[in-house]
């Protein structure tokens, strides 16, 4: 019996002694939101991942709110997905000189497929435009920012134009 109280005392100590690294690396809830041809796109905390996979890079992908969900919606979802080099992980601002082979490449597709491999409704990408990407805060795992781009279809070449950009994101790997 005093055995297990001690190993029950260890555990205590323990627990108690990780709760406060436990409660530093709580979740902030992300967000990201947008007007994309002048209707709102949003996304939600499951829907966003921000990775620094290699230093210097930035790569924000955001779904349509609800896309991770289970059961799936049953209406097809669309995708954003931001990556930027040079990012050295402090406020910056991309201007559109910066993007298209200059550093960041910005994607949306419109309509993701539910089959493996299908093909979306529509796939944008930014090339020479009105493009603008901005980390306005940056605290420790958790960047902020606003972002306006000029996409275009890579079948037909139509204009697809995100304004209205505001996100909140944590780099939630290990």
């Amino acid at each position: 019996m005093k055995l297990f109280h001690s190993v029950i005392t260890v555990a205590s100590l323990v627990v108690c002694s990780l709760a406060p690294a436990l409660l530093a690396h709580a979740k902030v809830p992300q967000q990201l939101s947008a007007k994309i041809d002048g209707k709102l796109f949003e996304s939600d905390d499951d829907g966003i991942t921000y990775l620094i996979p290699t230093k210097g890079v930035l790569n924000l992908i955001a779904s349509t709110k609800g896309a991770s969900a289970y059961p799936p919606p049953k209406t097809l979802t669309d995708r954003l997905s931001i990556i930027c080099r040079s990012f050295e992980g402090k406020p910056v601002k991309y201007q559109a000189r910066d993007f298209g082979n200059n550093g960041c490449e910005v994607k949306f597709i419109k309509g993701e497929s539910k089959q493996p491999f299908g093909e979306p409704v529509a796939e944008y990408d930014a090339r020479d435009g009105k493009n603008m990407l901005e980390i306005t805060t940056v605290s420790g795992k958790v960047i902020e920012g606003k972002f306006s781009f000029e996409l275009k279809d890579k079948k037909t070449k139509a204009v697809l134009m995100i304004t209205e950009g505001t996100f909140k994101a944590e780099d939630r790997q290990m």
